[in-house]
């Protein structure tokens, strides 16, 4: 066996950053239940404004106090982890698979302590089992009477839909137990008649045994069976009714084996029974009470497989540490071998991960076998011995994950707190609190719409597509090219081939013309993109310091940042935008006329003959008999209308191409305003400025402040106190 002390003590050495953790957490628990105290004295002071007010009740103190009492909890449950005497090991599975018979053999007690049988499911009480020199006894964990009422009985009556939930659990034994609703299922009827023929119809049976409060009572060996387990007769009916109120029982007894003294194992109540709650139990102890799960699998010989129930049931498994450490790599299973299904043992191996069933590894062993089973025993503390003292790193530092989480929510709330009480009676310190909350606001307002920016980066502008759209429609209905009566007089009179180039060379401005009416939709895009600026700072209060101007937002905020020599770069910043612009005329015109002349040249017209000018395959009057001027005006029409259709076609090309252009030029406006006022230098002592000559009309309710300077002072001593606690516990995780 390996050398279990020194797997213990090597994860002892941990426990002092859990106690530590635990007990700033206890003093923070105090600190913000005295802000709790003192909160609504504050509220009540004279001179409280609004602002204060909201404030003050805007941070939940009772959630943050929810956090840090369920912080606590999880950092006691890590310190009582690891400074676990016994390694604890639980056996899960579903009825009737051998947990107990594997209990047995390990542990050498017999069905007086661990009942196990191949009838209904014996195994009802959670059982913690320790090595004790002496002889052996049981420690049973009573329920209080609102715990059994809340964790036992309740959960029957939302589950099966009945009315009239007892409000303690003398009603529910003496009120008559309403029926089942109409329409239920055999299963809502098997786990209703649980209620009824247990907890109902047995309810004087153990009602003696509910206290006010939760108590433990020691029991003698040969009481430990009506505790743990349920006892039926020759018709299957139950005959123990005492266990029904225990919450757990501990054993202790001694172990046979040398070596082992220092394991505890649990066994957990066999899944797949329809009564309720086992699931949850088991979860919660898992969660608590185990370092280590041995799953046990007996397969039937005569044909099993895989089911819901056992994903089911790995499924509630895996909740007991949920993220903090994935199940894989503290759990086996152990398949039963009974010397008849070896088969079906190798194909549940074969099958498992298929199934989402994920375990470090796969035993088989005949679990009524006590060399088999001490075999399994000594390949579970083997693993442990290696990688115990891992898993509990992997853990705490999952947990560090979370909690370090939780500590920052915590410190923003009580900055909160801070920030609202700080400036009390204060204007001055009001503002810089408002202050430094507008600015962060600005900072992630603006480096959030920054980022929405980038993300189209090097895609069309969908505004500009619009407008390259419209405008290739209208070039698409034009006539650019006369009918062919009209080219038919002009060929009579100038020729084919002077016809045809001045169709060309009128062609060509009549597409282009088109596309100047794209101006409008451009210079909408661009301001569209403006106003949202506008509308960022609008929503941060700037918009009142400009709401008396006749001029738009922009050139207003010039005219009054012009007014001050100490504001340069806020001044460049919104004359910058103010002034920036996007025109078809100037950027993107010249673009679309160099990519046309190619397919449209505007050159001379002097003409030879048509094969020395044209590809047209017509000939020119001159050369031709006037009787083949019809087909030779039909080719000229086709080849005019693909010299048309190709021009709009390398337009729209050359434009979508551009769309891209003008996206990444709106873009790059939003990124070069943005750095003038958020990241250039000392532009955030001109936001200081800037506010503090407006800080009336960005926060009005700064003319409402008056001193109250005592609470003030107990109320910030306190904050700072909590941060202070809080900081400890961050510091602590690196």
């Amino acid at each position: 066996m390996p050398e279990i002390n020194d797997i213990i003590n090597n994860r002892k050495a941990n426990a002092a950053t859990a106690i530590k953790k635990k007990e700033n957490l206890e003093e923070l628990e105090r600190k913000i239940r005295e802000l709790q105290r003192l909160r609504p004295e504050i509220l009540k002071a004279p001179g409280i404004t609004s602002l204060l007010s909201d404030g003050l009740e805007k941070v939940n103190l009772q959630d943050i106090l929810d956090i840090v009492s369920q912080e606590r909890k999880l950092w006691e449950r890590i310190e009582k982890r690891l400074n676990r005497d016994t390694i604890n090991i639980a056996v899960v599975g579903l009825a009737r698979q051998g947990k107990s018979t594997f209990l047995q053999q390990i542990t050498l007690l017999t069905d007086a302590e661990i009942p196990a049988s191949d009838g209904p499911p014996c195994t009802t009480t959670q059982s913690n089992i320790y090595h004790s020199p002496q002889e052996s006894y049981g420690r049973v964990h009573f329920h209080s009477k609102s715990s059994f009422l809340e964790e036992v009985i309740v959960p029957y009556f939302k589950k099966l839909g009945l009315t009239s939930f007892p409000q303690k659990i003398e009603d529910f034994g003496r009120a008559q137990l309403p029926k089942l609703p109409v329409n239920f299922s055999a299963n809502d009827e098997s786990i209703y008649n649980h209620l009824k023929d247990e907890y109902y119809a047995h309810f004087s049976d153990y009602y003696h045994l509910l206290k006010n409060e939760k108590y433990v009572q020691r029991i003698r060996q040969d009481e430990i069976k009506e505790y743990v387990s349920q006892k039926y007769d020759a018709a299957s009916q139950p005959t123990f009714f005492h266990h029904l109120a225990v919450e757990r029982v501990e054993i202790f007894c001694p172990f046979p084996n040398r070596g082992v003294e220092k394991i505890a194992v649990i066994d957990l109540p066999g899944l797949g029974d329809t009564r309720l709650g086992d699931a949850e139990r088991m979860i919660k102890a898992l969660a608590e009470d185990t370092d280590f799960i041995l799953f046990i699998r007996k397969p039937t010989a005569t044909g099993d497989f895989w089911g819901q129930r056992d994903v089911d049931l790995y499924d509630a498994a895996h909740q007991a540490l949920e993220d903090k450490l994935p199940l894989e790599q503290w759990s086996f299973m152990l398949l039963n071998y009974d010397g008849q299904n070896g088969r079906a043992c190798k194909d549940f191996q074969n099958t498992i991960k298929s199934k989402g069933i994920h375990v470090k590894e796969y035993l088989q062993s005949n679990c009524k076998n006590s060399t088999s089973a001490k075999e399994v025993l000594t390949k579970i503390l083997t693993y442990l011995e290696r990688n115990l003292v891992r898993l509990d790193k992997q853990y705490m530092s999952s947990t560090y994950q979370q909690s370090f989480k939780r500590q920052q929510q915590v410190r923003l709330e009580l900055q909160g707190l801070e920030q609202a009480i700080a400036s009390y009676g204060d204007i001055n310190a009001q503002y810089v609190v408002l202050r430094d909350k507008f600015v962060l606001q600005l900072y992630n307002d603006i480096e959030k719409f920054r980022e929405e920016k980038r993300e189209e980066f090097d895609t069309p502008n969908p505004e500009f597509k619009a407008e390259v759209d419209a405008a290739i429609n209208r070039c698409q209905q034009e006539f650019n090219i006369p009918d062919l009566e009209r080219l038919n007089s002009w060929v009579r009179k100038d020729g084919i081939d002077a016809v045809y180039f001045r169709v060309k060379q009128q062609m060509r401005p009549g597409i282009l013309k088109n596309f100047h009416l794209m101006e409008t939709g451009i210079k909408a895009a661009v301001d569209q993109t403006k106003l949202d600026l506008a509308n960022i700072l609008i929503q941060l209060g700037i918009g009142d310091v400009v709401k008396d101007s006749e001029l738009e937002f922009f050139p207003a905020m010039v005219e009054i940042l012009s007014k001050s020599s100490s504001l340069p770069n806020l001044r460049f910043a919104f004359e910058f935008l103010a002034s920036f612009e996007v025109t078809y005329k100037g950027i993107i015109q010249y673009r679309v006329w160099q990519e046309i002349v190619d397919i449209l040249p505007p050159n001379t017209m002097t003409f030879t003959k048509a094969s020395d000018n044209m590809n047209t395959g017509f000939r020119s009057p001159n050369t031709m008999d006037f009787t083949q001027a019809s087909d030779n005006m039909n080719l000229v029409v086709h080849d005019l209308q693909k010299l048309h259709q190709k021009a709009i076609k390398v337009c729209q090309e050359i434009l979508d191409g551009l769309g891209i252009s003008f996206n990444n030029g709106r873009i790059s406006m939003v990124e070069e305003f943005a750095d003038y006022i958020t990241r250039a230098e000392g532009v955030q002592a001109e936001w200081d400025i800037f506010l503090s000559n407006n800080r009336s009309k960005v926060w009005p309710e700064l003319k409402e402040m008056e001193e109250q300077e005592q609470l003030r002072k107990y109320w910030l001593s306190l904050v700072q106190e909590a941060l202070a606690i809080n900081e400890q516990i961050k510091l602590s995780f690196s």
